[in-house]
């Protein structure tokens, strides 16, 4: 793993080593590269700006609103060139961690007793990349690490990781769930046919901010415009546009509550009416943007930043 022109990152346990403990990596850079690393089962969050995570020839763009979880051994690159410093938040699991937890989460508890250490099986279906608009996940990543490190005790961190595996299972059992209302008569089609959506779906969030068609998401994802909105909309109970407006209102969302004009974060998100932006963002968030300027105006700072401090 290759990193360049990055400040040192914040890692925690500071003695800790990526595939071997639970681990907490933090940083905050202009400039950060990372090449072919094949690490641990993690997961991507960004704090602020957005990040590309490049696994094989996917691009996969993660923003506050977002995560990416990447499987064990799977390799990534990603880049950062930016004009601002971007900051990441990425936890990194012990191998068989979470597949520990889901195992006693779906075992008899007299299983459990007589042999808590048995091995537990694969995941399958966890890289992904996952819009969490609520920051079930997400929001509990961003305040893992300032947490950590001020713990006066080792058993919170542990604890912390704990409750962040069965949030992460109940994501994926959501996947199993969307995955299982694709409409496909045979089990190897409808993982096929998800596994395409899933392509198209990422392609959303890689273009949320530029003009995007049907035809266009639909080629990204090998299939017809026809069975990938049918497809689209049954395994994710929305339709592609309505999925990726709500991309773009989370991102202008964001882009507000850190600071940005209404205006400015309107067409940053690939708005291109004011008013028609006004009209969706109440709909979706029951305000209008400027009220949620006003807020952060009166607060005089991020409304979305994590409790406690984090040092680069």
């Amino acid at each position: 793993m290759a990193i360049q022109e990055a400040r040192v990152p914040y890692l925690f346990p500071e003695d800790a080593q990526l595939g071997t403990h639970n681990v907490v990596l933090y940083a905050r850079a202009s400039r950060h590269r990372v090449d072919n690393y094949a690490g641990p089962l993690s997961i991507k969050t960004v704090l602020s700006g957005q990040v590309a995570w490049i696994v094989g020839q996917r691009e996969l763009i993660v923003d506050r609103s977002s995560f990416l979880i990447l499987s064990a051994g799977e390799k990534y690159s990603m880049r950062i060139a930016e004009s601002k410093p971007v900051e990441t938040c990425c936890v990194f699991f012990a191998p068989g961690f979470v597949e520990q937890v889901a195992l006693n989460a779906t075992s008899p508890l007299d299983r459990a007793l007589d042999a808590p250490d048995r091995l537990a099986p694969p995941l399958p279906y966890l890289s992904a990349l996952h819009n969490d608009r609520e920051r079930a996940l997400v929001g509990r990543v961003h305040t893992l690490a300032p947490r950590c490190k001020k713990a006066l005790a080792p058993s919170g961190f542990e604890e912390d990781f704990l409750l962040l595996a069965e949030r992460l299972l109940q994501f994926y059992a959501q996947v199993r769930e969307q995955a299982a209302r694709v409409p496909a008569l045979q089990e190897s089609t409808r993982q096929e046919l998800f596994r395409r959506l899933l392509l198209g779906r990422e392609y959303l969030h890689s273009h949320s901010s530029g003009p995007v068609s049907l035809v266009t998401v639909a080629r990204a994802a090998a299939l017809s415009p026809y069975h990938f909105h049918r497809g689209f909309t049954q395994a994710f109970q929305q339709t592609p546009h309505s999925y990726l407006t709500g991309l773009r209102l989370a991102r202008a969302r964001t882009t507000i509550q850190q600071g940005s004009p209404v205006l400015d974060a309107c067409l940053e998100a690939g708005f291109s009416s004011p008013s028609a932006f006004s009209r969706l963002f109440r709909s979706w968030y029951g305000e209008l943007p400027s009220a949620v300027r006003r807020k952060f105006a009166r607060s005089g700072k991020n409304s979305n930043a994590p409790s406690g401090k984090l040092n680069a």
